[in-house]
């Protein structure tokens, strides 16, 4: 069977509690270093103050007492498995106010995987500004990606992620903390996530008008046009190549198809962590933009939440074939697993892996002691907080002592 884009299918049980609300929709600060292509806009200085990794900022959310009451129906009554892949969205009534500036007739949505929401003290939001009206934006953002997930003690690790795909000279969206405030009162800190989407790609790329695929497949971008053929003619590719034999042919073709250099150094970066189930694992965490202007799908990472995980993503990982914990069922990267057997692509995607291992990654226990210094105190006001604070200083120590550990196993299996 073959791997092809998915389309946005409507419709699911939430719009059947008859909620008011928008069913089924249609779907960097630094100056970085080693990037893979030049040339890149330079960001808004607006939402730069919102991703300021130097200051915890305070951002509000209210509700009207029917659309909080609506917003707790779909946070409690999360669809069944089989619904969940629709992409069917459904928002509620909200305000959203930061940095003095309010924004009133916003859209919220619990984010997340629906399976842990049962977990949650604290709700994770999408907080849309184009849901109602499509020309609306926050600083010329559509959406906001707060996060706050039940299952870190230090809720750190998207952010200690995408610091280093930064560092690491990838096109990577930028993370910092927030406290969030419903109608007044203080729900906790979440982690404020850059959302990778038609704006993220503008202040990205020289040429913005490319395909955006959402997981590898689901189209977010020009989706009026909805032409994904290319994308069908990469996935073709892949899926129709065997695992042994002469890949001559194919390694010419994927090159035309892919960028490589980004490819790799990504997977690298990824490996370097580990991951836990991202595009190196051969799961769906990950974005593919298709760039007008190299006529080529340039991966984007996504969800770094799992890295130095010990169970997700241990110290231990295989570089080449850790395709993340049993338990989640993941299939192995099969292009990463052919780009493997081409002796030159290889040594690249080793090179990048010490490179990263003896140079960002090595930075990556300091940067931790920053950011968990930084959220310490609002980590100890937290009414919701996950664990007490001593847990929450232990898991900073842990993801130092992970890196230490994986900086010794690559070492070892790389011998050098």
């Amino acid at each position: 069977m073959r791997v092809r884009p998915a389309g946005l299918i409507l419709g699911s049980f939430l719009c059947l509690l008859s909620l008011d609300s928008g069913c089924g929709e249609p779907a960097s600060v630094e100056n970085q270093e080693g990037s893979a292509s030049t040339d890149v806009p330079s960001l808004h200085p607006a939402p730069a103050q919102l991703y300021d990794e130097g200051q915890v900022l305070d951002f509000k959310l209210t509700f009207s007492s029917d659309q909080w009451a609506m917003f707790q129906a779909i946070h409690n009554n999360p669809p069944p498995s089989s619904l969940r892949d629709t992409y069917t969205k459904v928002y509620v009534h909200c305000s959203f106010e930061a940095l003095g500036i309010r924004f009133e007739d916003a859209a919220c949505r619990p984010k997340g995987n629906p399976e842990y929401w049962k977990d949650e003290k604290k709700p994770q939001f999408v907080v849309k500004f184009d849901h109602w009206d499509k020309d609306g934006r926050f600083l010329t953002l559509r959406r906001l990606n707060l996060e706050a997930t039940p299952f870190a003690l230090a809720p750190v690790r998207d952010r200690l992620g995408m610091w280093l795909m930064r560092q690491a000279g990838l096109k990577a969206p930028r993370v910092n903390h927030a406290r969030v405030y419903k109608d007044g009162a203080l729900l906790g800190l979440y982690m404020n996530v850059e959302q990778i989407d038609k704006e993220f790609i503008q202040s990205r790329f020289t040429k913005s008008k490319g395909n955006l695929y959402s997981q590898g497949q689901y189209l977010e971008t020009n989706t009026s046009t909805n032409d994904t053929s290319r994308l069908t003619t990469f996935y073709d590719l892949v899926e129709d190549e065997p695992m042994t034999g002469d890949h001559a042919r194919f390694f010419t073709q994927i090159d035309q198809l892919l960028d490589l250099r980004v490819l790799l150094a990504q997977t690298a970066a990824e490996v370097v962590l580990p991951t836990g189930d991202n595009f190196s694992n051969g799961g769906t965490n990950f974005y593919y933009y298709d760039d007008p202007a190299t006529g080529r799908f340039i991966l984007l990472p996504w969800d770094l939440d799992t890295i130095t995980d010990p169970e997700l993503a241990p110290a231990s990982a295989n570089p080449y074939s850790f395709w993340g914990a049993p338990s989640l069922g993941l299939k192995p990267n099969k292009l990463l697993q052919l780009l493997y057997q081409n002796p030159a692509w290889k040594s690249e995607f080793e090179s990048d892996l010490v490179k990263l291992r003896d140079s960002v990654y090595s930075k990556l226990p300091a940067y931790t002691d920053q950011v968990c210094t930084q959220i310490r105190g609002d980590v100890l006001k937290d009414p919701n907080a996950y664990a007490p604070i001593e847990d929450f200083d232990r898991d900073c120590a842990a993801i130092k002592k992970h890196v230490a550990d994986r900086t010794a196993y690559l070492t070892q299996v790389l011998k050098r």
